[in-house]
């Protein structure tokens, strides 16, 4: 980062020093002790969570601080269900939930779980931010969101919602250290700015600088020798206007920037094909060690602009929300992941421009039994990428063919609309007097994705020179929706049983010919109940689910490019239970637990770790059936508990607090191979907060993977010339074990 930037940043942070926090969006405040009550806009409108008919977790900004969820990866060890992987070369994400992920991050591609901020759809993962800070909550709504989110939410949608200004001054500032070198210096400042009768104009600054030093330490000091993998170069600065013309009406304007510098480390697993490492020296089995030679560089980037407008006509309300997304990433990668010069991934490129419209009209009047929302999407993308990889042929036994320079790029351009509607009926508003609702919704999408990209395979020892290129121009239409019945049994227990349909768009692969693929279908069906008992010390959900899902898209890497596959059918069936208790004063406890049966039902397809047939399928045509293997990223079970208590001292609180997450195995390939395999584990963080008796000053100490465990967060096949025939897998990994201290102050 540069010096000049970097100390804007730091002065953003140090001009937060003069106020307090505010609170999460909440209803009125509780007796002490007891369970919050959160208020959400999962389904558009707000509304208590505990009052939603879906599946769905909501972490308010004070559980995230308290869990440690600094993060989208420590926000899968919270939310039943989600898995979250960073990419194997570097910039992009994979969200998994409930079964349904992709690696396909290319500039064609979708991620079929949908993420949005504050409000706006963002549809590239590289968008999402590694640090979580002035939050006001997080919601995951797990199963497809067909109606209300529509086009690529069939897996789920997470909604990040920041804290938005409030009428009154306030701010914040806390200063990180830790192990790795790490300094993080976060602050924010609300400051109300004019006040003139029922006009009222407030604004909001936050920022964060973020650093530390490579997890990955790289053994070779030779020239161009990378060593920062898994080092955090991070910042992001955040301003917020929110105009209120009158207590009906108020516009929200938010802008933000932010910058990423450090690639994920990537470790190549070339012991088990060694043949082409003639003259490296022994691997080195430490997942956090390597001896790489050729650069790995990031340089990431993301801009943000939304406006919210919304207007109450008393009976109902009118909202429009208008987002602008610019995003460019620049990465390259040492694939071989050896002192050797074998292959080299000089750059990948990715350039997005997104701009969305939503409007939306909902009912307000909650004394009837009709409650209402209509409302129209429009979206509109412009990506551009460019990629390049090469083998030398070193050391190869046939290196006409393993020398090779593969290059492809592309513009794609999408632009996807949809109205939609949702009614729900409560008959208890009704001469019927039953405290049932039925809820119907409906959306319909047309996509369309026009292209142009190219692929440059070159064999230069033969010479030898294949260039490609297409063009093409698809759409896509789908009606998706939903029907419910939920039964407010009484005012502490809600039962509810959905079924819903959801749809991942179709589209081009750069770079594979003839590259094009069709969309993803899943009807689900669920079943659960949300109850709030023991004058609210005592919160339990749970979920019964099915999904059925159709052409399901996976993503398949190949020597000469990459590919999608529709897989034929596949399943997911699964329970989830969460549940927080407050069983005494200053004791708080949650936990959480899943089982996920994930399996394809019927894909055929050819197993590319294999340059020839691969063991047990078709020695001819090479095709695999993998009916019956495990969907990706999706362990069998998960389970996590925390516990806190806060001391009430005379020098002030003092509140210890350990989490444990547990997981099954899970496979990152449809082939479930024992190399593509995370075995089971457990993560362990502890963490002491002192607040002192004004509640001004803040000391955190943490200690996260406190039993330095190596967990791979994903994996993906290097090219199979580098393992003579083989693909050899490139892992990353989640964080070893960290710890530090944290001082905030208040004012």
């Amino acid at each position: 980062m540069g010096r000049l930037t970097r100390a804007a940043v730091l002065s953003a942070s140090a001009l937060t020093g003069f106020t307090v926090a505010n609170a999460a969006t909440a209803a009125p405040a509780t007796p002490p002790n007891t369970i919050e009550e959160l208020i959400v806009t999962a389904q558009k409108r707000e509304e208590s969570a505990q009052t939603v008919p879906i599946a769905l977790t909501a972490l308010s900004g004070e559980s995230l601080e308290r869990q440690g969820v600094v993060g989208f990866q420590d926000l899968g060890t919270q939310v039943p269900s989600l898995r979250f992987g960073s990419g194997v070369t570097g910039g992009e994400n994979v969200i998994t939930l409930r079964g349904i992920g992709s690696q396909n991050t290319t500039s064609g591609g979708d991620s079929p779980v949908a993420y949005n901020l504050d409000g706006v759809y963002l549809a590239r993962t590289t968008s999402v931010d590694p640090e979580f800070f002035d939050i006001d909550r997080i919601e995951v709504l797990r199963g497809p969101q067909g109606t209300l989110y529509g086009r690529n939410s069939v897996g789920g949608s997470v909604n990040v919602i920041t804290r938005h200004p409030t009428p009154e001054f306030a701010a914040h500032a806390d200063a990180m250290i830790g192990n790795y070198d790490a300094r993080i210096f976060r602050g924010w400042v609300n400051v109300p700015i004019t006040t003139q009768g029922d006009f009222q104009m407030s604004g909001r600054l936050a920022a964060v600088s973020a650093e530390h030093d490579p997890y990955q330490k790289n053994l070779f000091d030779g020239p161009g020798a990378p060593h920062n993998g898994d080092a955090q170069d991070f910042w992001m600065v955040r301003g917020e206007l929110l105009f209120k013309f009158s207590p009906r009406a108020d516009f929200l304007l938010i802008a933000s920037t932010s910058w990423n510098g450090a690639p994920a480390a990537t470790k190549t697993r070339w012991e088990l094909a060694p043949g082409r490492y003639v003259g490296a020296l022994p691997y080195l089995t430490d997942p956090r060690q390597v001896r790489k030679n050729s650069p790995e560089d990031l340089d990431q980037r993301n801009h943000y602009v939304s406006g919210t407008f919304t207007y109450d006509f008393g009976p109902a309300t009118f909202t429009s929300v208008t987002g602008y997304a610019y995003g460019s990433w620049r990465q390259s990668n040492d694939p071989d992941a050896s002192e050797l010069t074998l292959a080299n991934n000089p750059y990948w490129t990715l350039r997005q421009f997104q701009w969305s419209e939503e409007v939306r009209l909902a009912s307000n009047t909650p004394d009837r039994p009709l409650k209402w929302i209509v409302g129209a999407f429009y979206f509109k993308e412009k990506a551009s990428q460019t990629f390049q990889f090469f083998d030398t042929g070193l050391n190869s036994t046939t290196p006409f063919t393993d020398n090779f320079i593969f290059t492809n790029g592309g513009d794609f351009k999408t632009t996807s609309w949809a109205p939609f509607g949702q009614i729900d009926y409560d008959l208890a508003k009704t001469s019927v007097g039953i405290p049932l609702t039925v809820t119907l919704g409906l959306r319909y999408t047309k996509d369309t994705k026009k292209g142009f990209d190219f692929l440059n395979f070159e064999l230069p020892r033969v010479p030898f020179v294949l260039p490609a290129s297409k063009s093409f121009d698809r759409s896509w239409n789908q009606t998706t929706g939903k029907f419910g019945l939920s039964y407010q049994a009484n005012p502490q227990l809600l039962i509810y049983a959905n079924a819903s349909k959801g749809y991942l768009s179709g589209g081009g692969l750069v770079g594979n010919f003839p590259g094009i693929y069709q969309p993803e279908k899943v009807k689900a069906y669920e079943a659960g109940f949300k109850s709030t008992v023991l004058d609210r010390r005592l919160l339990i959900n749970g979920a019964i689910y099915r999904q059925e899902i159709t052409d399901m898209q996976v993503f398949v890497q190949d020597i000469t490019g990459s590919r999608i596959d529709n897989a034929g059918r596949a399943h997911v069936n699964g329970l989830e239970l969460e549940a927080i208790a407050t069983p005494a004063d200053g004791l708080r406890l949650n936990a959480s637990l899943t089982y996920t049966e994930a399996k394809y039902d019927s894909y055929v397809t050819i197993d590319n770790r294999f340059a020839t047939a691969a063991p047990g399928c078709d020695p001819v045509t090479r095709l695999c059936d993998f009916a019956g293997h495990r969907l990706v990223q999706t362990p069998k079970y998960t389970f996590d508990v925390g516990a806190q208590y806060t001391f009430n001292t005379s020098f002030g609180q003092i509140t210890p607090r350990v989490d444990v997450f547990a997981s099954g195995d899970l496979f990152f390939l449809s082939a479930n191979s024992p190399f593509d395999r995370q075995g089971a584990y457990t993560l362990t963080n502890a963490n002491v907060t002192w607040r002192d008796p004004t509640g001004r000053y803040s000391v955190e100490a943490f200690v996260r993977n406190a039993f330095d465990k190596d967990v791979i967060s994903n994996d993906g096949l290097q090219s199979n010339t580098l393992g003579g025939g083989f693909g050899l897998d490139n892992y990353t990994y989640y964080p070893p074990r960290t710890f530090g201290v944290r001082v905030g102050v208040d004012f």
